[in-house]
């Protein structure tokens, strides 16, 4: 069975949903997309293309709440959250691996059929990972909170804010491994801060 039509159909459509979010996050957030929003509408080039996380305005570890942030890193050591995040990696490469090799052999797709077909399959997972990684910030942010405190934990949001380009939540579940300010300081806060 030739597959080549619904695979361009999918890939049509997945540059439609990329558009309409890049579209729908300029009009919410008021801010240029410029070259890379233009990137992360290609397939395959949007796999690889950064997502700039932070602005020119940070002030490093003289900002107000570096003790929470320091506690925070420290966390993730304790939490042994590098390993994890690392160990899910290597999983999912392993599975990417595997459904390579299946398409090229058994399925005996072209390669750049299956690298397409990979890519597509790496969609959802990528948004499974993002959540993965933001539960691990979330755990973080807990664990630095029961150390500094309310006030701490509130001057280092403020300050990490400030260093922020501001997206939205769904922008960033697509393309960062880091919720925003605004999801963090709710969650950890009960008070949305924002930059």
């Amino acid at each position: 069975m030739d597959y080549s039509v619904l695979l361009l159909v999918l890939l049509a459509l997945e540059i439609l949903a990329r558009v309409c979010l890049e579209v729908r996050e300029r009009r919410a957030t008021q801010l240029r997309g410029g070259l890379f929003a233009v990137l992360r509408l290609i397939p395959l080039i949007n796999d690889i293309v950064p997502l700039p996380e932070g602005s020119s305005n940070c002030t490093g570890s003289a900002a107000p709440g570096a003790e929470f942030v320091e506690d925070h890193e420290k966390a993730h050591k304790a939490l042994h959250h590098g390993i994890l995040r690392n160990l899910l990696k290597v999983i999912l490469l392993s599975l990417a691996v595997g459904l390579l090799l299946f398409l090229l052999v058994r399925c005996q797709m072209l390669w750049w059929q299956a690298v397409a077909w990979l890519h597509l399959a790496a969609v959802p997972v990528r948004f499974f990972f993002h959540w993965y990684c933001w539960n691990q910030e979330y755990e973080a942010d807990h664990t630095a909170y029961d150390k500094v405190g309310k006030k701490v934990a509130r001057d280092a949001m403020r300050s990490l804010a400030a260093c922020e380009i501001p997206y939205t939540p769904l922008f960033a579940l697509a393309y960062r491994e880091h919720p925003t300010v605004t999801l963090r300081s709710q969650r950890l806060l009960n008070k949305e801060i924002k930059g």
